[in-house]
């Protein structure tokens, strides 16, 4: 049988060990029988699927327009039109693995970046035949990154929140022009809500454990189609307005596990 990859973590100076299933990417507490909640578990209770609908369906409409342009000086019997309609309506498939391999592209470099410098390492290449939107997304980047003061802190830092019993981890800690401040990559074609109530997540566990005050949260948005690039800032106030939110759809995901482990 196959040994269980694992890495064991410790928090609040060691009072609290996590181990962590790289396969899975799970964890769960010593002693404990489940899997933790995460950060992003909870936030995926808020349903999104309205936006992803009328993506999709504009994807279809967008693709059969394009055919039609195509043939409408030929003819064509009904039968060689299926296809063709079989692969409109699955086009959004295509479109989303192609923008999703751009946006984690962009995303893991960045990653490398932070905890490059956290480390105090040399920092990562830009890859020579990298797609010209993955070119863009790091470009920008850098270019904030230089116009700011901006010192790594923390990168990829796990967070554990013994209160409300979750886990997470979130992308970066730094000072940025000289205040504390938790640093989220999306690299999405648009910012959701459940970003923010995310952001409330991970401040809310790292200030419980750590006893540092967040000063400001940065959603550093990168689109994966466009590489355009965008900083969407969270006050204390919007903090003390999503966290509760948050813990809401935590309790949401909680008592669903429940319910699903029950009807089973």
């Amino acid at each position: 049988m196959e040994k269980t990859n694992k890495e064991i973590i410790k928090k609040y100076n060691g009072k609290v060990e996590i181990t962590f299933y790289p396969n899975s990417h799970r964890y769960k507490l010593a002693g404990r029988k489940n899997y933790l909640i995460s950060v992003t578990g909870a936030t995926g209770m808020k349903d999104k699927s309205r936006h992803l609908m009328i993506w999709a369906s504009r994807l279809c409409k967008s693709f059969l327009y394009d055919y039609l342009e195509k043939i409408k000086s030929d003819s064509i019997s009904i039968n060689e039109l299926y296809p063709v309609i079989d692969e409109a309506v699955v086009r959004y498939d295509a479109e989303r693995d192609e923008a999703a391999t751009f946006g984690d592209m962009v995303h893991d470099w960045i990653e490398s970046f932070s905890r490059a410098k956290v480390e105090r390492k040399k920092e990562p290449e830009i890859p020579d035949d990298a797609p010209i939107e993955v070119i863009k997304g790091i470009t920008a980047f850098l270019d904030w990154y230089n116009k700011n003061k901006v010192k790594f802190i923390k990168s990829e830092e796990l967070i554990y929140s013994m209160e409300h019993e979750y886990v997470g981890k979130l992308d970066a800690i730094a000072t940025v022009n000289g205040k504390h401040t938790l640093l989220d990559y999306k690299t999405g074609k648009g910012v959701y809500t459940e970003a923010y109530y995310q952001e409330a997540g991970y401040k809310n566990a790292y200030e419980e454990e750590y006893k540092e005050k967040i000063d400001q949260q940065l959603i550093i948005h990168i689109d994966k189609e466009t590489g355009k690039f965008e900083v969407i800032e969270r006050t204390e106030s919007d903090y003390e307005k999503d966290l509760p939110v948050f813990l809401a759809l935590l309790k949401v995901k909680r008592r669903e596990k429940e319910l699903n482990k029950w009807s089973k």
